[in-house]
């Protein structure tokens, strides 16, 4: 017993050290089939420096992993965002130059902090035996159930908007939503995030792995 009391919580600390990411819509444009990009620029759309740069480093990475040329936008791009051209002409430019054909835009669109109510649970408890002994070893034998009343539990939820653009036409080409629930630092929410994210475009085709 004191065993599956033991794997039980290490079960919980698991779930609760690893957040998850789930994709809740995605869209392609109807004459994109798929691209095997020369170099992605990873560029998160935030005033956050640090946190930027981790996700961005992240994504790069794991694509990278993949065979996917890619380059964190932190590398490139200053911090400030006004420091960045205004003109899209100029962008391009800046984009050509740099050997990139394809970028990849994240950017939080929501942050929620949503309460869920946990039903109580019972645990069967059986004694071993003799139980027909009398009432009283009968009694807790049949019924021995230990009750945890329910509760109420919050989680944070982080949504984030990534899109797939084509450098040469300027258009998007993939988009998608995401969830993430309960990170326990930006380092968590990154990784959950990017690892889910390449695995995505990669399965559906929308960025072809180099061979």
């Amino acid at each position: 017993m004191k065993i599956r009391i033991l794997l039980y919580f290490i079960g919980l600390i698991l779930l609760n050290a690893c957040s998850s990411t789930n994709i809740s819509a995605s869209w392609k444009a109807p004459d994109y089939t798929g691209k095997t990009f020369e170099k992605i620029l990873v560029w998160g759309l935030s005033d956050n420096v640090s946190a930027r740069a981790t996700v961005e480093d992240e994504v790069a990475y794991f694509l990278n992993l993949k065979k996917i040329t890619s380059v964190s936008g932190s590398d490139i791009a200053p911090p400030d965002r006004k420091a960045l051209p205004h003109k899209m002409e100029d962008a391009k430019a800046i984009l050509k130059k740099n050997g990139f054909d394809g970028v990849l835009t994240m950017g939080l669109i929501d942050k929620k902090e949503e309460t869920h109510y946990v039903e109580g649970t019972g645990t069967y408890a059986p004694m071993a035996y003799g139980y027909y002994g009398s009432f009283y070893s009968y009694y807790p034998y049949m019924y021995g159930n230990v009750y945890q009343p329910g509760h109420y539990e919050s989680s944070e939820s982080i949504f984030i908007e990534t899109n797939l653009w084509d450098v040469t036409t300027g258009k998007l080409v993939w988009s998608a939503q995401t969830k993430t629930v309960d990170p326990s630092s930006i380092e968590n929410f990154a990784n959950s995030y990017a690892r889910d994210i390449v695995s995505e475009m990669i399965k559906r085709g929308v960025i072809i792995p180099k061979k």
